[in-house]
C-alpha cells in the first residue's frame, strides 16, 4: 500500500494527474473498506446506502480492480437484503391488516350472537304472550259458553 502511495506521489510530482488519481491501490481498497464499515451489522451508525455508494464508486472508478468484482457481489447482497427487509415489512403490514380484519369480524360475530340471543329472548317473550292470549281467549270462550247456558236456562 505504501508503494502505491509513493507511486501516486511520483506521478503527481511529474504532472501525471490522471495516473496519480487513477492509481488503484489503495483508493479502490479504501473505498471498499469504507463500504464494509458502513455495511457492518455491529456498526451503530450502519448505513447501507452509503455502503452501496462506496461499492458503486469502486465498480465505477476501478472496474479492472480485484475489488470491483467483490464490490459488485456486495451490492447484490445488500440489494437482496434491502428487498428482503421490504418484503418482511410488507408481510408485517399485511399480517397487521389481517389481524385487524379478524378482530373486526370477531366483534361482528359477537354482536350477531348478542342480537340472536336478544331475538331468542324476544321470541320467548312473544311465545309467552301468545300463550297468555290463548288462555284469555279460552277463558273468554268459556265465559261466553257459560253466559249462553245461563241465557238458555232463563229463557226456559
Amino acid at each position: 500500500m505504501r508503494d502505491s502511495l509513493v507511486t501516486a506521489d511520483n506521478l503527481f510530482a511529474r504532472g501525471d494527474f490522471d495516473g496519480a488519481a487513477h492509481d488503484r491501490p489503495p483508493a479502490d481498497r479504501v473505498a471498499f473498506s469504507i463500504a464494509l464499515i458502513y455495511a457492518h451489522p455491529s456498526n451503530p451508525k450502519r448505513d447501507l446506502q452509503k455502503a452501496k455508494g462506496s461499492l458503486d464508486q469502486v465498480i465505477r472508478l476501478y472496474p479492472d480492480s480485484a475489488w470491483a468484482e467483490q464490490a459488485a457481489l456486495w451490492v447484490g447482497v445488500l440489494n437482496e437484503t434491502e428487498e428482503s427487509k421490504r418484503e418482511i415489512e410488507q408481510v408485517r403490514r399485511d399480517l397487521e391488516t389481517s389481524q385487524e380484519e379478524v378482530e373486526k369480524k370477531r366483534l361482528a360475530i359477537e354482536k350477531s350472537k348478542q342480537e340472536v340471543d336478544k331475538s331468542r329472548l324476544e321470541l320467548e317473550k312473544t311465545k309467552q304472550e301468545i300463550e297468555k292470549t290463548k288462555q284469555v281467549i279460552e277463558k273468554s270462550k268459556q265465559v261466553d259458553i257459560e253466559i249462553d247456558q245461563k241465557r238458555r236456562e232463563r229463557g226456559r
